[in-house]
């Protein structure tokens, strides 16, 4: 997307990292999906998908799309996996020194197969208790947005948003990267992951800090645990 700066600048610094690579400089290139919040915590960043979430509580109005769209993995998650890339033995030596993969790899650090999709999100936020929540005919929504980007934070990430198909974080091939979360996580905590806990706990801290709108009615039970996923 050349119109768009900021993918742009992230092609730019690849190609340098890359390059460093060619050179003889031990280097990887890392692409995380939507980064959740603190896998405990809930803790999260301003980032696209929050301004998201905020302009979807502050018009009350879910924009209808098909397809997993929102694949989310725990920010503490990512960095453990980046990190564990960087020192774990047999990763980043190198081949030549034994290691897993070349210089240059690249890597998505993302729990595969765990997309949120929009009925998945209007469910959540129902169960924390979020009311009036209804569903709007995406062009409509986007075009909302789109009209008032002072009021709407979120117009950089909707006008990347499609109402058909899957997310672009969902097409990627993970399983490197997974690989590597799910050793430096722990199995257990892998294969038990559910992004809708993940979302809750990050709704949840954003209300709490004032970051989104309280829920007007007491809160429901939390998700329920999905059973093993097999992910590694």
């Amino acid at each position: 997307d050349q119109a768009n700066g900021y993918p742009h600048s992230k092609w730019l610094a690849e190609m340098l990292v890359f390059e460093a690579a060619r050179q003889g400089l031990p280097a990887f290139v890392h692409r995380p999906g939507l980064i959740g919040g603190h896998s405990q915590t809930g803790n999260a960043a301003e980032d696209v998908f929050f301004h998201f979430l905020s302009d979807v509580l502050k018009l009350r109005k879910l924009p209808i799309m098909e397809g997993n769209k929102f694949n989310l993995t725990p920010v503490d998650w990512v960095a453990k996996a980046i990190v564990h890339i960087a020192i774990a033995p047999g990763w980043a030596e190198g081949v030549a020194d034994g290691g897993q993969f070349a210089s240059g790899s690249t890597f998505h650090p993302a729990v595969p197969d765990n997309s949120v999709t929009v009925d998945a999100l209007g469910s959540v936020l129902r169960r924390l208790g979020y009311e009036g929540m209804k569903t709007m005919d995406f062009v409509e929504w986007r075009d909302t947005i789109l009209a008032d980007p002072i009021a709407y934070k979120s117009w950089s990430f909707c006008a990347a948003l499609t109402s058909e198909g899957d997310g672009i974080d969902s097409m990627a091939d993970s399983s490197a990267g997974a690989r590597a979360m799910c050793e430096a996580v722990g199995k257990e905590a892998f294969v038990a992951f559910d992004p809708r806990i993940c979302l809750e706990r990050m709704l949840r801290w954003c209300a709490a800090e004032g970051k989104l709108p309280v829920p007007e009615a007491p809160g429901g039970p939390g998700v329920a645990e999905m059973g093993p996923r097999g992910l590694c």
